[in-house]
């Protein structure tokens, strides 16, 4: 099993002395989402004083919002969000400027957390040579650290399956709210002491060898390179939740098109994955509420329709969408999106329907 991780070095307490306010401890988290319940933590009281270098370091008012958050760093009662660009903010959003040497140390920090904290994105083939048919595991679920015990039973494309005891098949459900589903979530599986990024859904389907688990068939886990049954490439949903169990899905936001970004907010909705889908459309202005979407799913290429520039880009896209209860209908979805510099990442600014769409559909 992946214990809650929680480190504490403490440089300079040899002696039971009582510690100088300006060797302030920091703590550094590391979670999935602002939102997640699984994290791991680093908490630091080193010699160069750094939590004190941080509260002392001048607030520059700064217009721009946090990127991604990659930690929270919490010193005393104050807590600052580092992001994706390891700039750090305060709680009313402004940004501190801390000196290079603070700002390494800092950087050094939040890596290690990291590192213990997602799985590693190893290819399916070499995970199957530890995760080999018959051999038990730990599956932990991202967002809300639930854990529960599966044992391998198949499959040659990707992991087939079963959750070893009725206790293990309810905490499954609970994961997915007391329900089977299809919706792909981001996952660390354990074997051997080793943590691998992966994905899982929660529908029991084909055959089931474990009597007595309450768990009828089996259900799927994904690696990098895995397939599904019915086709030879990877799943895109399978494959933006093993970025996301690897911590890597920080970096593929970063790095993305404006295409690769509508395909990321499109698949994070399409499994309810509302964690993700924030953090993708931070602050953009969305002129229909997401949340009323059941399902969703591009019908339409990127085509000449596409308008874009050196610092903006307009996308118009054709989208299947489920209403919950209703029958699926195409609508024309307009994402627009923004960068300060062609340096730059690409962020979302827009999300509005066509108005046209919506008059053919009615």
């Amino acid at each position: 099993m992946k214990p809650l991780l929680l480190l504490v070095i403490a440089l300079l307490l040899a002696s039971p002395v009582k510690a100088d306010p300006a060797q302030e401890a920091v703590t550094v988290i590391v979670k999935s989402s602002p939102q997640s319940s699984f994290f791991s933590a680093l908490t630091v009281r080193d010699k160069a004083g750094t939590g004190q270098n941080i509260l002392r370091s001048q607030a520059v008012d700064d217009k721009t919002r946090p990127e991604w958050p990659r930690a929270y760093i919490r010193i005393g009662a104050q807590e600052f969000t580092y992001d994706a660009l390891s700039r750090l903010y305060d709680q009313a959003g402004k940004r501190r400027l801390i000196p290079a040497a603070v700002a390494r140390r800092l950087e050094q920090w939040v890596g290690y957390v990291e590192k213990a904290h997602f799985g590693r994105p190893l290819d399916w083939k070499q995970v199957s040579k530890t995760f080999h048919r018959l051999a038990h595991a730990t599956v932990t679920d991202l967002e809300t650290g639930k854990q529960f015990l599966v044992q391998r039973r198949a499959g040659s494309r990707h992991a087939d399956v079963q959750p070893l005891t009725k206790r293990d098949t309810a905490t499954l459900r609970q994961i997915y709210d007391g329900e089977w589903s299809w919706r792909r979530r981001a996952i660390l599986l354990t074997v051997d002491g080793q943590h691998f990024a992966a994905s899982m859904h929660g529908m029991p389907h084909g055959a089931g060898a474990i009597v007595g688990n309450d768990f009828p068939g089996h259900f799927c886990i994904h690696f990098t390179g895995s397939a599904t049954h019915r086709r030879r490439e990877p799943d895109p949903s399978h494959s933006l939740m093993i970025l996301k169990a690897s911590g890597k899905l920080r970096e593929a936001v970063l790095q993305a098109s404006p295409a690769q970004l509508v395909d990321y907010i499109l698949l994070s909705l399409r499994e309810q994955d509302y964690a993700t889908l924030r953090m993708l459309t931070n602050g953009a202005n969305l002129t229909f509420p997401l949340e009323d979407v059941a399902s969703v799913r591009r019908v339409s290429a990127f085509g000449d329709e596409a308008e874009a520039d050196l610092l903006t880009a307009e996308l118009p896209v054709t989208v299947a969408t489920w209403a919950a209860g209703k029958r699926p209908q195409k609508e024309r979805w307009i994402f627009t999106f923004q960068r300060s510099s062609v340096l730059a990442n690409w962020k979302l600014s827009e999300l509005a329907k066509s108005p046209q769409a919506a008059d053919r559909e009615g």
